[in-house]
């Protein structure tokens, strides 16, 4: 059996899921309402202090039945309970993210406003917008008659037919499904609290690019580049 080295999956998944997972709940009771444990935004910065007990939160959050230990079988329930959730507020998502985009509230979202939006977000982060002549991924799937217009009526064809799929904060793919592809585990595949706070550590550490005890948002997008730069294949 593979010793579990715990990687880059697993931490993400702890990150990206945690919030979103079901705080610790009888496992036998599924109609439990499970509630969301705070944690760190990936907006903002993170200090290496708060590490450790930003992974207990989560790890308390995932670990169903209270045996210090968390398994596969504990992520998929979390993972279901969360896709159900998603499901239920689907609707309520692409209103909130359609009325985000409409600025001036006329019904319809225009280039110009994504633009707009695009270069405020930019200038919140210090950066300046560049200069491009590809189309905002909403007008090549939503503008279904190719005015550079996307009406309520085509923004909401583009989520019924699941071209546009509207995210919550922390949805971060499938990657809690992911969180033991890292290898079956020493342990009959259970991770304990140890092992996610120091994969947690390990991955802290690789993304501090400047080693100053602090994770930035630019450090976690140059860390992500320097990754898929030097990724196999």
């Amino acid at each position: 059996m593979k010793k579990f080295v715990p990687g880059g999956a697993t931490v993400a998944a702890l990150i990206a899921f945690a919030p979103l997972a079901a705080q610790p709940t009888n496992a036998t009771s599924p109609a439990a309402k499970p509630t969301h444990p705070r944690v760190s935004s990936f907006n903002k910065p993170q200090s290496r202090a708060n590490v450790p007990e930003h992974v207990k939160r989560i790890f308390a959050a995932l670990d169903l039945n209270h045996d210090g230990f968390v398994t596969r079988d504990e992520v998929t329930a979390s993972q279901t309970r969360f896709d159900e959730r998603m499901s239920k507020s689907a609707p309520k998502r692409a209103a909130r993210m359609f009325d985000r985009m409409d600025s001036d509230r006329d019904g319809k979202v225009t280039l110009a406003e994504v633009t707009a939006a695009r270069s405020a977000r930019l200038a919140a982060r210090g950066k300046q917008a560049k200069a491009t002549h590809t189309l905002p991924s909403l007008f090549r799937i939503a503008d279904s008659n190719k005015d550079n217009v996307v009406t309520r009526a085509e923004f909401d064809a583009a989520v019924d037919s699941g071209k546009i799929k509207p995210r919550h904060a922390h949805m971060r793919g499938n990657e809690i499904a992911r969180l033991f592809d890292s290898g079956d585990g020493g342990k009959g595949g259970r991770l304990s609290l140890e092992e996610a706070q120091q994969a947690m550590l390990q991955r802290f550490d690789a993304t501090d690019l400047n080693h100053d005890g602090t994770v930035t948002p630019e450090e976690r997008t140059q860390a992500r580049s320097l990754h898929r730069k030097h990724r196999p294949g």
